[in-house]
């Protein structure tokens, strides 16, 4: 490669010489000149460069130093601020090196006729007789041969495309002489036949200049010079989408049914903008009815006559009718004069008029032809596609009317039409004076004039439109095809999700062979609830436009903030509930004050269903066999979830199984805290015992529970409830009641049936839940209130063995009574009251506080906006201590990561914790132990694992959630990009991720050390340790030291008990039920005499400290044994 040299100051202080391999001046030579971008885009080319100059201490034609100011060279080119790439080519032109004369080109005398399947050969003709052709080739093949080292050339098709040559060969076989040519390398694909090309010889390799010509400089001299240069580095994959394939006119109008393709033409013929609602009657108030009549031809009537519209369409149908009459008289021309040239031009013809005539429907005449309707002209189907009536047929003569009132079908449209040009004080045919009226003998003055009120009349339709832009009504107001610039012009990027959808779908709402629906994929079902027929895709879109202008100002106002992206995503149709948004990091929440039980705790939208009705005096909603699912247990634990309304004449029974009963009592005293607040008050009882008033009736739902252990002469019942801080509400009482035998203690034994919704209940009920085997603790029933659908126990396999009870009732979106047991080999039957309960199905959205696993990085949460202050311990003021907590002491870790994707995993993290509760995953991941460390998994976490997929029969079907997500509009996650905070890192779209329990572990090697030696020579770590003699012991076997804190054992809430906070001597030779090799630790080195049994001496492979397996490190320290260098 040639090198490059400074020479001499330029005036933009750099000149560059190029040192050539050869002579270059000769006539034939030239430099071509091209310009990338910083994206590698070639955006000019020049191949006749002439920005170029001498040294100055050369003389003659014939140099080989060239010097270019690539500074001035961009500039002269109009490129003045930006980073530039500069290629020059050198080339001499070879065979052929004229010039075009027309031009001022260089020649490109030959052209590809015929390219190889390899694309590595190619044949070509060239515009020089054969003669000089022959000769031309000849010496150009006697130079490449004559050379004493490989000579290759190129074939230059400008724009920098030169495909390199190694072979040349004349055909003289032919009439016209060809010339092949062998290439290095494939001809690349964007070179086709009948290309032209020169043929060079490159004199030096390219020369590649980066320029950075830096931000433009203003001037005040004149107004031209603040026109910065074009911008080559703008991001348009925003605004990209995927393409269809390519296709021409006819396969974009390739329909099969004739009356959607006669619409087809005529919408895109005719497009009207801005679209106009023909049928839409202004509202009158009730001061003006009867005083102004509203008619439908107002909105796209101004200046012309509406009666007259009506007859010029009529006329149009009419000819229509007989364009159709005279092609099937054509086309039944028997025998072999069908087929002659005088009937199929005929035929052409006729049916030319017939789709011209169609084509110049205006947007009126399109609406009464196409659309169906009051307005429209009558159909004969009443789906598409339509077919009109004759109008010679009753329908059509009743529809038209007359004005006459002694005619048979006086009124109509026609009626209507003269009406309303009586009321109309703009139309043109008033401002005729009288005199040409009375001489306007067949009317065609006014004929002519309504004519041209209907041309004003399109004009106006679009200034009316212009005004309008302000409207906000949802169906006035903006035209749709005006929204999209009025959205831009507020700074919101709209997308189409439809731009390559076929045009029948798109335009017509319609299927490709005529149905009212869109074409559905093979082995598709489609499920609509329209009767009408699909929506043209185009619509869709624009209404969804229409939304976001509407809804603009609020979006605006509240750009960057999690109201703003909710906004965003209803105006798609997306309801929260479907599409959470998910932020990472923040505080956690501890769940009870007496342990350390801290959360990350995200709140999300949850849409499921209830199940509503009234039990009457003596029915009941649910009744499900109790006595038969019991199983010999200690303990049990009922739950219901229940939202009543007030009854202040008789106490409604929640929840009851065999004597244990809750009761509903509302509140008929004074308000207690607000004006108005009594009737939301109430209180649960079980017998005589009553819990406080609390406010029972608030709308919400509310968790209440009894509990029971065998043996004990008391039982537990109460109600919880979480509110939007995340607080839980408990309202709890214990009765003095021996209801063993309700419950029942063996197997099989107790109440019959248990009771939900049962005498006199109004309201709706969810999650009927029955524990057997523990009594759920105030921490599980608290997550139970922040997370209402979990049904987790204790501990984290406390769900699949002893809840035998669990019925949804809707909160699963299933409109079933059916038992859902994380245990499916568990009998599934339940019983639906049949008295006088009448129940039915509710929707309902609420906020569930998710727990999600505390772990290491970045865990799900929201809300981290918070208010925060410093405490001083005790209210201490000391200037010799420090007592004050500073907010920036306690802060937690904060992500920019912004989540808002629809994810599979996500379903499954969420009955992750509905099945095992809220645990702390660090508890399953942290193990300090040498076996864990050396493993390439976590063992406690299959544990753990195993608890879970225990309930799950079959892999889940991910393929089956991502088919739904295709059905919602991509173009909303495009939005949401240019609505959140630009600091933030989104993830948007469909989301794959390992769940909660699937998590790589990268397998370990543990660091040992040979002998303990320190970095001072023959000094050794050494472990001062003394007993009190009190307490002194005697051991056997081996003695390890550890600070690990965590034992094998759990307590009764699922957590790993600790040790203790010193370090511990663990005897016997086990450490968390692992065997140990003695001590291992080099505290005092065993010397070869009195090692202990089981003692194993380790090399040191690592200086303190893990390492991965793989290499080990060289920057540390190296030792040498048996001559031969280690690594530490």
């Amino acid at each position: 490669m040639a090198e490059l040299e400074k020479t001499y100051e330029s005036p933009f202080d750099l000149g560059e010489t190029k040192i050539l391999n050869r002579k270059f001046g000769r006539p034939e030579d030239n430099i071509e000149l091209h310009i990338y971008d910083g994206n590698d885009n070639l955006i000019s080319s020049d191949e006749d460069f002439n920005g170029w100059i001498f040294p100055k201490n050369i003389t003659g034609n014939l140099s080989s130093e060239i010097v270019v100011d690539p500074y001035t060279v961009l500039s002269s080119y109009g490129f003045n601020n930006g980073n530039y790439n500069i290629k020059l080519n050198i080339h001499r032109r070879k065979i052929i090196t004229g010039i075009d004369s027309l031009k001022g080109q260089f020649l490109k005398d030959f052209k590809i006729t015929e390219i190889s399947p390899s694309r590595t050969e190619i044949r070509a003709t060239s515009g020089l007789g054969n003669d000089g052709l022959e000769q031309a080739v000849g010496t150009f093949i006697r130079d490449l041969q004559s050379s004493v080292f490989f000579k290759e050339f190129g074939l230059n098709f400008g724009d920098d495309k030169i495909p390199v040559g190694v072979n040349i060969l004349l055909n003289k076989r032919k009439k016209k002489f060809e010339v092949l040519f062998k290439l290095f390398e494939p001809l690349p694909s964007n070179i086709k036949k009948n290309d032209s090309f020169r043929v060079i010889e490159s004199i030096s390799d390219p020369i590649s200049i980066n320029i950075d010509m830096g931000k433009p400089k203003r001037s005040l001299k004149t107004y031209g010079e603040f026109l910065q240069g074009p911008n080559f580095k703008i991001d348009i994959r925003l605004n990209n989408s995927v393409p269809s394939e390519y296709k021409n006119l006819n396969q974009l109008l390739d329909y099969s049914v004739t009356s959607s393709y006669e619409h087809l033409l005529s919408k895109l013929e005719n497009r009207e903008v801005p679209n106009i609602v023909y049928d839409h009657i202004r509202p009158v108030s009730g001061t003006l009815e009867g005083l102004d009549v509203p008619y439908h031809f107002e909105n796209f009537t101004h200046f012309s006559s509406a009666v007259e519209r009506l007859k010029n369409f009529e006329y149009k149908l009419k000819l229509i009718e007989l364009y159709d009459k005279e092609l099937t008289a054509l086309k039944s021309i028997p025998g072999a004069t069908a087929n002659t040239t005088f009937v199929l031009e005929d035929i052409e013809n006729k049916h030319q008029k017939r789709v011209k005539l169609i084509k110049g429907f205006d947007g009126y005449e399109k609406f009464l032809y196409f659309e169906s309707g009051t307005y429209s002209w009558p159909k004969q189907t009443s789906t598409t596609p339509h077919f009109n009536f004759s109008t010679t047929s009753s329908q059509a003569s009743t529809w038209l009317g007359s004005v006459q009132d002694f005619s048979n079908y006086y009124g109509g449209q026609l009626l209507s039409a003269s009406l309303y040009d009586r009321q109309n004080q703009n139309i043109l045919e008033k401002l005729l004076p009288e005199h040409i009226k009375d001489k306007d003998e067949g009317g065609a003055s006014k004929l002519f004039v309504n004519m041209m009120g209907q041309h004003f009349d399109q004009i106006w339709t679009y200034i009316k439109a212009t005004t309008e832009i302000n409207n906000t009504h949802h169906t006035q107001g903006i035209s749709r095809d005006l929204v999209f610039y009025t959205l831009k012009s507020l700074g919101l990027e709209t997308f189409d999700q439809f731009e390559n959808t076929n045009l029948i779908e798109y335009i017509l709402g319609e299927g490709s062979t005529g149905s009212a629906f869109y074409d559905t994929p093979t082995n598709h079902t489609l499920v609509t609830a329209s009767n009408a027929g699909s929506i043209p895709k185009e619509d869709i879109t624009k209404n969804i436009w229409k939304r976001l202008y509407h809804n603009a100002p609020y979006l605006l106002k509240t750009k960057g903030t999690e109201r703003g992206v909710k906004a965003l995503m209803s105006c798609y149709g997306v309801p929260s509930s479907l599409l959470n948004i998910k932020e990472y990091g923040g505080p956690t929440k501890n769940l009870d004050l007496h342990k350390d039980t801290t959360y990350k705790i995200y709140s999300y939208d949850k849409s499921g269903l209830a199940l509503k009705g009234d039990s009457g005096g003596a029915g009941y909603f649910i009744r499900f066999p109790w006595a038969g699912m019991n199983v010999a247990s200690t303990a049990k634990t009922v739950e219901l979830r229940i939202k009543p309304y007030r009854d202040t004449a008789n106490d409604a029974v929640a929840l009851q199984v065999g004597a244990a009963k809750i009761e509903l009592q509302a509140y008929t005293g004074t308000d207690i805290y607000e004006f108005g607040d009594a009737p939301k008050f109430g209180r649960l009882q079980v017998g005589s015992t009553q819990t406080d008033y609390f406010p029972l009736y608030d709308g919400d739902f509310w968790n209440i529970y009894m509990k029971q252990t065998n043996g004990v002469a008391t039982m537990e019942f109460g109600a919880y409830k979480a509110n939007h801080t995340k607080n839980v509400f408990k309202y709890t009482k214990t009765v003095n009641n021996n209801f063993n035998a309700t419950f029942g203690i063996a197997s099989g034994a107790g109440s019959t049936y248990v009771f939900a919704g049962y005498n006199n209940y109004s309201g709706s009920i969810q999650e009927l839940k029955a524990n057997w085997g523990e009594e759920l603790t105030d921490l599980t029933l608290t997550k139970h209130a922040l997370e209402p659908f979990m049904y987790a126990g204790n501990h984290p396999s406390s769900s699949f063995n002893n809840v035998l009870i669990r019925l949804p009732l809707g909160s699963n979106d299933l409109r079933t009574f059916e038992n859902f047991p994380p245990n499916e080999s568990i009998t599934n039957n339940s019983t639906l009251g049949t008295s006088t309960a009448t129940t039915t199905w509710e929707e309902v959205v609420e906020t569930h506080y998710h727990p999600t696993p505390d772990s290491v990085g970045a865990s799900m949460t929201s809300e981290k906006v918070r208010i925060d202050t410093g405490t001083i311990d005790d209210d201490i003021l000391s200037t010799t201590l420090s007592c004050e907590e500073s907010t920036l002491d306690r802060v937690p870790q904060d992500y920019e990561d912004l989540g808002i994707f629809f994810s599979p995993t996500s379903e499954i993290n969420e009955d992750i914790v509905y099945t095992l509760g809220g645990f702390r995953l660090d508890d399953y991941i942290g193990s300090p132990l040498p076996s864990v460390q050396t493993a390439s998994d976590y063992i406690d976490l299959q544990t753990i694992n195993s608890y879970y997929f225990q309930k799950v029969s079959s892999s889940y079907n991910y393929w089956e959630y991502t088919k739904l997500i295709q059905y919602i509009d991509h173009t909303l996650f495009k939005l949401i990009e240019q609505w959140v905070p630009f600091k933030a890192n989104t993830k948007t779209g469909l989301l794959l991720e390992p769940h909660y329990l699937e998590r790589s572990k990268f397998r370990r090697q543990l660091p040992v050390i040979e002998d303990g030696q320190t970095m001072v020579s023959a000094s050794y770590t050494t472990i001062n340790a003394q007993i009190d003699p009190e307490k002194a012991f005697t051991v056997s076997g081996s003695v390890v030291f550890t600070s690990n804190l965590l034992s094998g054992s759990h307590d009764s809430e699922g957590f790993r008990k600790t040790q203790g906070l010193n370090g511990l001597i663990n005897v016997s030779g086990y450490i968390l039920d692992e065997p140990q090799n003695g001590t291992q630790s080099p505290i005092i080195p065993h010397l070869t005499t009195g090692q202990p049994a089981g003692y194993v001496p380790y090399s040191g492979s690592a200086l303190l400290g893990n390492a991965v397996e793989g290499r080990k490190s060289s920057i540390y320290h190296t030792h040498l044994r048996d001559g031969k260098q280690l690594y530490f």
